[in-house]
């Protein structure tokens, strides 16, 4: 008994040890301050979105929370005040899933704002139901990228008129599963003929996120504004959740025999929140453009993210899509 109990503190001790040296990047290597920097989040009322705007207030941001629930969102904004000792934080409704939403919310803060030097979009779902958004769109594109799409185009002229302004748009690793073969179905972009596999679809809206920050980047090229984009990290309370479709048991159980050895591993909000914060304060990241990064560092995405072919077609459905054009 003696010896499995040591075993078993000496497999813990190992574990945490491989934590620690596996996730040693994570930290935001970056102290530059962002006084008097006006950062628009959207989700920023819980997760890594809060946690960014808590760390970014505390660095002297003004921060818009773009958040669905205003009850939510006020909570989030008493927490950031007290935590970062700054009251320049303000709430801006926004639902990414509802067009009419981001084109309000965008002309709200046309009117409020004399520039936005940040744009950080983080909102995204996860759903296990085959839902569609309002403007009849598969609901994980919808809010994931379209939303987020066009918030992005409509705000371009407050972003221009910062020295200096960023866009990042938070994406993830799933975007690379080979498993699922991960792409965009163009014929059938909201899915009605294919299996539903909400991981999957969840994995597609990320990949269409990488795609869209490199076309934006490539016609931004020789303004002010910067556009790059990231994975987080998989965060503890992610894990497992929604993953459906026909290969929902395997991975649940999969999940559940391993969870205690994957808990060493998986990253807490603030963890994940580190490269969403290094995009928006590092100074020395004025001038890079078109990347992809993970913890702090910048990496290659897939193949399919740097068809530059697809990006640009991925950008005229988008366009057709959120009717960016009309007024």
């Amino acid at each position: 008994m003696f010896i499995f109990i040591l075993g078993f503190v000496l497999l813990l001790s190992l574990l945490y040890a491989s934590k620690k040296l596996y996730w040693s990047g994570t930290r935001c290597p970056s102290k530059d301050r962002m006084d008097d920097k006006i950062v628009v989040i959207t989700g920023s009322n819980t997760g890594i979105g809060k946690y960014t705007a808590i760390e970014l207030a505390k660095r002297g941001a003004h921060i818009i929370l773009a958040c669905r629930n205003q009850e939510r969102a006020e909570a989030a904004k008493k927490e950031i005040q007290i935590k970062s000792n700054n009251n320049h934080i303000d709430i801006e409704i926004l639902d990414t899933s509802s067009f009419q939403s981001v084109r309000e919310c965008a002309s709200r803060l046309k009117k409020r704002l004399p520039r936005i030097d940040v744009l950080i979009n983080n909102a995204g779902v996860l759903t296990e139901s085959h839902e569609k958004s309002i403007d009849g769109c598969e609901i994980h594109l919808a809010t994931n990228h379209l939303g987020h799409f066009l918030f992005t185009n409509l705000l371009l002229d407050l972003l221009k008129k910062a020295p200096s302004a960023r866009i990042i748009n938070v994406s993830a690793l799933a975007h690379k599963c080979k498993f699922f073969n991960c792409q965009i179905h163009w014929d059938d972009i909201n899915l009605e003929k294919e299996s539903y596999t909400p991981f999957y679809i969840y994995a597609r809206s990320k990949l269409a996120n990488i795609m869209f920050t490199n076309e934006l980047a490539k016609r931004l090229k020789g303004t002010n504004i910067t556009a790059n984009s990231l994975h987080p990290g998989v965060i503890k309370t992610d894990l497992g959740h929604n993953i459906g479709g026909r290969y929902q048991h395997i991975f649940r159980l999969f999940i559940k025999i391993l969870s205690p050895i994957l808990w060493f591993f998986l990253k807490n909000t603030k963890e994940g929140a580190q490269t969403t914060i290094y995009l928006a304060s590092d100074i020395n990241l004025d001038n890079v453009t078109g990347k992809y990064f993970s913890d702090c560092t910048e990496v290659q995405p897939s193949d399919k993210a740097l068809n530059e072919q697809d990006n640009r077609r991925l950008w005229l459905l988008s366009e057709q899509m959120t009717k960016l054009d009309e007024i």
